[in-house]
């Protein structure tokens, strides 16, 4: 079932929201979270307000992992534009890969903590980063019906230089929203699918994204994780030969009762379809025929995806550890 962005009456039970329930104006009220999903975007996200493990909300705050991040599709490239915040460390992150050339471009660097901070609101807020060779800025105004990406990378190596000025068009499309428990404490994500337009320009060769046809996929994201922090994750998007826009989200993460609370979704244009609760299995990890297999219990999600471009972080800062694996590919399936 797809459900128009539009928001229905309140709900009658404040805890369960209908999948086209508007959003409350705060996500955490007299010191309890909201949990459920919404079709339009929250005031605040104010997940520092909400209790965990007794700590105080200094403490809370250093605990508190947060990110923003577009994903943008057009027949020409695939890119990842994001900002991480997981307080003891974070990082920028650009990674773009050029279809018609096979070529893939990526800007990563790991900051001390106290270089960024992500706000608890996409309504009317900034949330950037701005250093040697590099800017990555989200102007986030929901409130207005858009949000501008900012980037601008100097070329190194062999990577040529990177800007531009992207434009989500936030009427155009559907935001869904999850607020869900995990192990201890909760988390929120905005995901959402949206037209976007503006231009790109890579080394000599400009995009114009509109006229491309392109979809951003939008991911703000906040969590209280454990300190073994564990998700799969897939997601696309792409225009129909129609021009109708289709897109997807699919994770399996660490929320508690994944049946009841997840945030699978399928897009259409402006509205979304929620999806159950799904299983990621990894054939011959790390190998050319390598291939994940994603699927549900019920039949509704059968979808394969193999990775072709890889993009893999690792870190290690002593007080922490990521490994993470974000490879680009080719998904299949239903």
């Amino acid at each position: 079932m797809l459900h128009d962005a539009k928001p229905e009456s309140a709900p009658k039970s404040p805890s369960e929201p209908s999948p086209s329930a508007a959003a409350p104006s705060a996500l955490v009220s007299a010191g309890r979270q909201t949990y459920g999903r919404f079709c339009t975007t929250l005031e605040r996200a104010n997940l520092l307000d909400a209790p965990f493990l007794k700590l105080p909300r200094g403490i809370r705050k250093w605990r508190l992992k947060e990110w923003q991040a577009v994903q943008i599709s057009t027949p020409e490239l695939f890119m990842n534009l994001a900002l991480f915040d997981a307080k003891i460390m974070s990082l920028v992150q650009v990674k773009i890969y050029d279809k018609r050339r096979g070529q893939k471009h990526v800007f990563e660097r790991k900051l001390p903590p106290l270089s960024m901070q992500i706000a608890d609101t996409l309504q009317h807020s900034h949330n950037g980063y701005a250093g040697s060779k590099v800017v990555l800025a989200f102007d986030n105004r929901a409130a207005l019906g858009y949000l501008d990406a900012l980037i601008d990378l100097e070329g190194e190596g062999k990577r040529p230089r990177i800007s531009g000025k992207l434009r989500l068009d936030m009427r155009g499309g559907a935001p869904h929203v999850v607020s869900m428990p995990l192990v201890d404490g909760g988390m929120y994500s905005h995901k959402g699918m949206f037209p976007v337009g503006g231009r790109l320009i890579i080394g000599d060769t400009t995009h114009d994204l509109a006229e491309e046809g392109g979809l951003a996929l939008l991911d703000d994201h906040k969590g209280y994780y454990p300190y073994v922090m564990l998700w799969d994750w897939l997601t696309s998007a792409k225009r129909d030969a129609d021009g109708v826009g289709w897109g997807f989200n699919l994770t399996r993460n660490q929320c508690r009762e994944p049946s009841r609370y997840n945030e699978n979704c399928v897009w259409r244009e402006d509205r979304f379809g929620t999806l159950p609760e799904v299983r990621f299995e990894r054939r011959n990890e790390g190998k050319p025929d390598e291939v994940w297999l994603v699927r549900d219990d019920s039949g509704r999600v059968d979808v394969e995806f193999r990775p072709t471009v890889p993009g893999d972080v690792r870190v290690n800062a002593l007080v922490v550890e990521s490994r993470y694996r974000g490879p680009f590919g080719h998904v299949r399936g239903r």
